[in-house]
């Protein structure tokens, strides 16, 4: 380093902490995908039916009753775009149950990064239906990631099994992500 970067450090620690914690996070990540994929391919990684959902939870924060609620409480949604969608999912004759992923405490797909999908869906047919919900503003790399974990979890889990990244009108072009109009459009088919 030169002088005047090494009396910036000495004046502005936390601007270098800041550097260097993105580059080793981002160092970290690209590592995790890289074997989480190696492993998937060695079949050191396995979808097996382990998660049961709890006969009753407890959120701190309530919504009032929506129809087809899986539980007489649900948690209280993240935002007005989440509940236009479980709105819509209520309204389609296929949709047997949903609820809403209590957040960093349920249901939760682990791989290079940890995805918690805000919904889950049961389908008539009995296809399960993992669904996060994103702002367009949402469409970033960490959400890629998560979708692509997601999409990959599904594969592995088997044709009743699904996961879907919606986003409000962007249509991203990566494996398991979708706007609002072609998910609904899927999901009224399942």
């Amino acid at each position: 380093m030169s002088e005047d970067q090494l009396t910036d450090l000495e004046q502005f620690p936390y601007l270098y902490i800041n550097k260097i914690n993105k580059k080793v996070n981002s160092l970290l990540d690209l590592h995790a995908k890289k074997v989480f994929h190696e492993w998937i391919e060695q079949d050191k990684i396995s979808c097996l039916p382990s998660y049961r959902l709890p006969k009753e939870i407890s959120p701190v924060d309530t919504i009032s009753s929506i129809p087809k609620s899986l539980y007489s409480e649900e948690e209280k949604f993240d935002n007005d775009y989440e509940r236009k969608v479980v709105m819509e999912l209520a309204s389609l004759d296929n949709i047997k149950w949903w609820h809403r992923n209590m957040a960093r405490k349920g249901f939760a797909i682990n791989g290079s990064i940890n995805a918690y999908p805000d919904l889950l869906v049961r389908t008539e047919s009995g296809k399960l239906l993992l669904i996060e919900t994103k702002g367009d503003q949402l469409d970033n790399p960490e959400s890629k990631m998560k979708a692509e974990v997601g999409a990959q979890w599904a594969a592995m889990a088997g044709r009743m099994y699904k996961y879907y990244m919606v986003f409000q009108t962007k249509n991203p072009d990566y494996n398991g992500a979708y706007s609002y109009e072609e998910f609904m459009r899927i999901v009224k088919e399942l």
